[in-house]
């Protein structure tokens, strides 16, 4: 591989001569500095950004880690879009992504340690805001930039992106019931009790409660509770779910037991392939990929500084497909 030292050579200069010129500094004259840049680039040469990062004692990447989960949560789109945005503010940084995930708790958080002990790493983008969370407890104590994708509960300090998630309940509860017409509709949720899903299950109730409307709501957990709910509930005529796979799950649980097509559904992501379902699915899409950009943006804002209306946060806005 070509080394800055070979560079200098070609050019006839010192090391530390061409190593100015390649990073523009103004000791170096425009004309030598023109000459060994067009030089480097004919000749396919590479910046060693992770050893000039490393001399500062951090490693060019980005610890991303993902939330423990019973099921792979890289497979999810609204995860993959995340991770496209985060990847394309990074080249422009020249880092890399480096990635934890692990089926348990101690699991992951030995996983990031490494990743701070071994790696260097020093910046991490956290796929979820928990609540009494070791891994942004451990990043906390060694003076870390870390952005949480959602709004932490329990720190009001934490740097983090997110979606009005509550307004977001709000607005597709009452396209539901506005819109499609639904009088006896269910908000369907995981088991896991996240932040954002109470916080649209909240907006859902609001909106419910406008509309004299009982708020059904079901958690898609065990698979034969979820099928003694329908069961329980055959007035049921429209669904509302935290993301998408969750309302096609309901939906199909649904169709078991009933004779049904064209089902009005409001979820949230927008990450279903068109023609998936028979469903009426309106998904709300949250812009993942803008997210992952604006997490970039935040993580590096010590470097980068932002103009936020609340420095450390940044929200962006959804829209109802």
């Amino acid at each position: 591989m070509l080394t800055i030292r070979d560079i200098a050579a070609k050019a006839g200069v010192s090391v530390s001569t061409a190593s100015r010129a390649l990073n523009n500094n103004p000791r170096i004259s425009q004309a030598t500095r023109e000459r060994i840049q067009a030089l480097a680039e004919a000749e396919g040469y590479l910046p060693n950004y992770n050893a000039k990062n490393l001399t500062a004692g951090e490693a060019n990447a980005v610890g991303v880690v993902f939330p423990t989960s019973d099921h792979s949560q890289t497979e999810n789109p609204f995860y993959i879009d995340l991770l496209r945005g985060i990847n394309g503010q990074l080249l422009q940084r020249h880092y890399v992504l480096s990635v934890a995930i692990s089926k348990t708790a101690d699991e992951l958080l030995e996983n990031v340690k490494s990743m701070v002990v071994q790696g260097k790493i020093k910046r991490f983008v956290l796929f979820y805001a928990h609540r009494d969370d070791p891994i942004a407890a451990f990043l906390r104590q060694h003076h870390l930039r870390f952005v949480t994708i959602g709004q932490p509960a329990d720190n009001a300090n934490d740097y983090f992106v997110d979606n009005d998630n509550l307004q977001a309940g709000i607005g597709g509860a009452n396209f539901l019931l506005n819109e499609l017409k639904v009088k006896h509709p269910v908000f369907v949720e995981s088991t896991h009790d996240w932040a954002f899903e109470q916080q649209r299950r909240q907006g859902y109730e609001r909106v419910a409660a406008s509309f004299n409307v009982e708020p059904l709501t079901c958690k898609l957990g065990e698979i034969n509770r979820a099928r003694l709910f329908i069961k329980q509930h055959p007035e049921i005529d429209g669904i509302m779910a935290t993301d998408d796979y969750n309302a096609i799950e309901f939906y199909r649980l649904l169709r078991e037991q009933y004779h049904i097509t064209n089902f009005p559904v409001v979820s949230f992501n927008h990450t279903l392939p068109v023609g998936l379902t028979d469903a009426d699915l309106h998904s709300i899409n949250l812009f993942p990929e803008k997210m992952g950009s604006a997490t970039v943006a935040l993580l590096f804002s010590d470097r980068e500084p932002l103009d936020t209306p609340t420095p450390g946060q940044i929200r962006i806005p959804y829209e109802i497909k």
